[in-house]
C-alpha cells in the first residue's frame, strides 16, 4: 500500500512538472476582441493626451499675451477720406 501511494505521488508530481513545462513553452494567444480592445484603449489614451496638450498650450498665460497684442494698423490718408466725402455729397445731391 505504501508503494501504491508513493507511485501515485510520484506520478502526480511528474504530471504537474510536465504540465508546467508545457505552459512555459506554448504562450497563450490573445483573442481578437482582446487585441482590438487593447488597441482602442491605446488610441483613446493617445487622443486624450494630445487634446490635453493642445488645451494646455492654448490656456497658457504666455499665449494670452500673444493674442492681446494689437496688430499693426495702417494710417488712413487724406485722399481716401476726401473720396468718401465726395461720393457722399454726390449721392446726397442725387437723392435731393
Amino acid at each position: 500500500m505504501a508503494t501504491d501511494q508513493t507511485y501515485l505521488k510520484d506520478a502526480e508530481e511528474a504530471w504537474i512538472a510536465k504540465y508546467r513545462a508545457a505552459l512555459k513553452e506554448v504562450p497563450v494567444e490573445l483573442s481578437r476582441s482582446t487585441k482590438v480592445r487593447d488597441a482602442l484603449n491605446r488610441a483613446h489614451g493617445i487622443t486624450i493626451s494630445n487634446i490635453a496638450r493642445m488645451l494646455a498650450r492654448s490656456l497658457a498665460p504666455s499665449e494670452w499675451k500673444k493674442s492681446v497684442q494689437p496688430s499693426e494698423r495702417t494710417p488712413v490718408t487724406q485722399a481716401q477720406t476726401s473720396i468718401r466725402t465726395g461720393n457722399l455729397a454726390e449721392s446726397n445731391a442725387k437723392v435731393a
